[in-house]
């Protein structure tokens, strides 16, 4: 009987490692010429924008450039190797930082990576933001503002730049603004959190992303905002334009 599973192992051994050359070899040649692989198991990473392929004793890894339902000759970077082969997208490897789609994308560059809003505390205080160097434009005045001087000094010069600005609403209560000028996109990313506004939702995080960031002066009052479009006394108030800071009292 031990015999018997002896050469059962044996033989299935022989017959997966022949299937897997056979397979291997005919997904490489598929792989060369630009083609998806057939004989694999193909699981699927919506974050990375990347596809793998399993096979037999080999692996296929695929990046994509915007979703996964792209056409295979559309990828950025195909690898074929073991099962523990690894391989990064290669924007990624050139540049450090990926496209900014989410805010997973927001807070994995090199700016921003070490400042992720989302994991404050929901009694994050305006105090705090003070001492944490947040450009501060609150009731009681103007705060941190060498912080919003290295900023804007970076975004004139087209150079990647992060800031984190904080306001407050009538009442008095927190609201944060995280800001990204991307020099890779030559645009401007925001992420707000008005967690701490009592008419707010119990998490309120977005994400958007605008062509420019401005001072602006409007009725006497010197703004920090972020639009689309032309920014004018027509624009000033409209959907096309976000105001995220007093620049003066």
């Amino acid at each position: 009987m031990k015999k018997k599973i002896i050469i059962f192992l044996t033989t299935l051994i022989i017959i997966l490692i022949g299937t897997g050359i056979i397979t291997n070899y005919a997904d490489t040649g598929r792989v060369t010429t630009n083609h998806e692989p057939k004989y694999c198991f193909k699981l699927i990473n919506k974050e990375e924008n990347k596809i793998t392929y399993i096979g037999l004793g080999y692996k296929v890894v695929r990046y994509v450039k915007e979703s996964i339902d792209e056409p295979y000759e559309n990828n950025i970077g195909v690898k074929m190797g073991s099962w523990f082969m690894k391989y990064t997208s290669p924007i990624d490897s050139n540049n450090q930082d990926t496209k900014i789609k989410t805010l997973n994308d927001f807070y994995n560059t090199t700016a921003t990576k070490d400042n992720d809003i989302r994991i404050l505390r929901k009694e994050y205080s305006t105090a705090d933001a003070i001492k944490d160097n947040c450009f501060a434009s609150f009731n009681s005045g103007i705060y941190n503002e060498e912080v919003y001087n290295s900023f804007m000094e970076k975004y004139k010069n087209k150079e990647t730049a992060f800031i984190r600005v904080g306001n407050t609403t009538i009442e008095g209560d927190l609201m944060l603004y995280d800001i990204l000028y991307y020099e890779p996109e030559n645009k401007v990313y925001l992420v707000t959190d008005f967690t701490r506004d009592v008419y707010g939702s119990e998490r309120e995080i977005e994400l958007t992303e605008y062509e420019n960031l401005s001072e602006y002066t409007y009725e006497n009052k010197s703004y920090l905002v972020l639009y689309n479009g032309e920014l004018n006394e027509e624009t000033f108030y409209s959907s096309s334009v976000n105001i995220v800071a007093f620049l003066s009292k």
